[in-house]
């Protein structure tokens, strides 16, 4: 069985090749941003016939050149990086089978981080063994 927690764990792994520290799941950002970062929000498990769905977030923070102004470049490369990383992957954590895939990708700004993030919505599913 993989619960919320376990789905964080398994995406906190999946971040590594990033080399971005993770922000411990349950756990905010909060004032400026002064490095990269990345934050993952795991959402709750919605059981259906065969597969337990769940979505997950997973932001890739990287803070503003100057006052509102984006780092595109770097924000470019993550997304990019991202792709490569979530999308169609099928694996076992114990015992049960996932699979997780992007649901949509794209930048957004946190005025009060000043910072732009790339936001990675997974859909990620959980084999409802019973």
């Amino acid at each position: 069985m993989i619960v919320t927690t376990d789905i964080a764990n398994i995406l906190y792994r999946d971040c590594q090749p990033f080399g971005i520290p993770i922000v411990p799941h349950g756990k905010k950002l909060t004032g400026e941003l002064k490095s990269e970062r990345i934050v993952i929000h795991a959402k709750k498990q919605q059981p259906s016939k065969y597969w337990k769905k769940s979505f997950v977030e997973v932001n890739l923070c990287v803070p503003d050149l100057k006052d509102g102004e984006a780092n595109t470049i770097r924000l470019n490369e993550l997304e990019k990086q991202a792709q490569e990383l979530f999308d169609g992957i099928t694996g076992r954590y114990d015992g049960t089978t996932y699979h997780y895939s992007i649901e949509s990708i794209g930048t957004e700004e946190d005025t009060s981080l000043k910072c732009h993030y790339v936001n990675v919505r997974i859909l990620f599913e959980v084999l409802n063994v019973k």
